[in-house]
């Protein structure tokens, strides 16, 4: 169901404030409900009480001045503009003044608002001053991510200590190690959020999103054991986009003097270290598959091990190019006609490349609304690289020791850059000296 049809379904009103909190993709959805808004003709304001992202990478214009007349300005000229004052060395945004924020919302048909911070984690319990909501809020959005289910809670929610304060030690079990199930999942939510704002704000329509149900294999099964749990209504959201993970670990080598792949550092081989955090990702459901292309017997082994799809491709001698089509048909084979499908190209010989940029790059680039993305120090694009469906058949027309970079060259109109702050993640490692300076990891 699309977002606002579940307003809909809740019932809308000539002015609307929805506020987002909880966790497990507020912006997200922000963004999606934003544009479908725009679609309908309305005036979209999106906003925070909060922090939110700095809304650089947002396929919205956006004002980071608290200035109300700019701001009006913009939702008259564009019909939906995100605006927020820059927090944190311009890394986030937060609220605007209450006197801008009331004029900006005037001249909004509906204002979209985070108001809820979660650092990350697909779901929260609220501490005693959270979340932050202004009195015009018309409807709230419960979230949760439901990459959490079957997960301990110490590693999937924030606020734990606010968590615990709810839950019963069982026997020989503590409380933040206790499963996430939709039946706990159901209780934290009704006694952290929405008793709460039922007494707060008892004009306020409210709704639980269990979002994120891409990962689920029987989403309506959980929705109805969630909503046996809970007093609202609860709504099933899945992501628009699949991102689809193809790592390319065929080369020769030859620069390094022997095969740098399965050269050990620090006693593990080097395409391990990007193996195991992109494996990481893929449980948390960043990337919806994960494919790895090699000619060499232990690395495939690997890979059917940690259950990534592994390609064989026999014909490494044809250059980069061979790898890259190989990789991607098979990634297109997983890919779902109902999505917007991505694929991100990694090069196994890059160990230093954390699994936090990673995820960062594919969170900001989603939002970007562009074609193409890449990791790059001072403007100079470096690896991974990712392309939306729409560039398939020219990647497929590649040959040689041409890579994807070359369609990005031709589309730069397209190009997201995604600056990252330490230039040894960059590094691919074709020599043993490179590998000597890089160490430690």
């Amino acid at each position: 169901m699309k977002l606002c049809e579940m307003i809909e379904e809740m019932g809308e009103r000539p002015h609307m404030c929805v506020a987002f909190v909880g966790a497990g993709g507020k912006t997200g959805c922000i963004l999606e409900l934003a544009q479908q808004w725009k679609k309908q003709g309305k005036k979209v304001l999106v906003t925070t009480s909060a922090h939110m992202e700095n809304p650089k990478n947002f396929p919205l214009q956006y004002i980071t001045e608290d200035d109300g007349e700019a701001i009006c300005a913009l939702l008259k000229r564009e019909g939906a503009a995100a605006a927020g004052l820059p927090v944190k060395e311009g890394l986030k945004i937060g609220p605007l003044s209450r006197r801008v924020y009331e004029q900006a919302a005037a001249e909004a048909d509906c204002v979209l608002l985070e108001a809820d911070g979660s650092r990350r984690f697909p779901m929260k319990v609220p501490g005693k001053q959270e979340p932050v909501l202004y009195e015009d809020t018309t409807h709230v959005f419960i979230l949760a991510g439901a990459s959490a289910l079957g997960k301990s809670l110490r590693q999937v929610c924030h606020r734990i200590e606010e968590a615990e304060k709810f839950l019963e030690t069982e026997a020989g079990q503590g409380k933040a190690d206790r499963i996430v199930t939709e039946e706990l999942l159901g209780i934290l939510l009704e006694q952290g959020y929405v008793r709460r704002l039922q007494q707060d704000f008892p004009q306020g329509k409210l709704a639980v999103i269990l979002n994120q149900t891409d990962v689920l294999q029987n989403p309506e099964q959980s929705r109805k054991k969630l909503q046996a749990r809970l007093s609202v209504p609860v709504f099933l959201h899945g992501w628009s986009k699949a991102v689809h993970g193809i790592v390319l670990a065929a080369g020769f080598s030859r620069r390094f003097g022997e095969n740098k792949l399965l050269y050990e550092i620090e006693g593990k081989p080097m395409y391990q270290f990007l193996m195991n955090r992109l494996l990481h990702l893929r449980e948390k459901s960043r990337l919806q598959t994960l494919t790895v292309v090699t000619q060499y017997e232990e690395i495939r082994q690997y890979a059917e091990e940690q259950r990534i799809t592994a390609v064989e491709n026999p014909h490494s001698n044809r250059g980069i190019s061979s790898s890259l089509r190989l990789g991607l048909r098979c990634a297109m084979e997983k890919s779902r006609k109902e999505k917007e499908n991505y694929y991100l190209f990694f090069v196994a010989d890059q160990p230093f490349l954390t699994e936090r940029t990673v995820e960062e790059f594919v969170s900001a680039f989603l939002k970007t609304g562009k074609g193409i993305g890449c990791l790059c120090k001072e403007g100079i694009a470096g690896n991974p690289v990712m392309f939306h469906q729409k560039y398939v058949e020219e990647l497929l027309e590649l040959t040689g020791d041409m890579g994807g970079k070359r369609v990005l060259r031709h589309h730069l109109e397209d190009v997201f850059y995604y600056e990252v702050s330490n230039e040894r993640e960059l590094r691919d490692l074709d020599r043993k000296e490179a590998v000597e300076t890089g160490l430690p990891l």
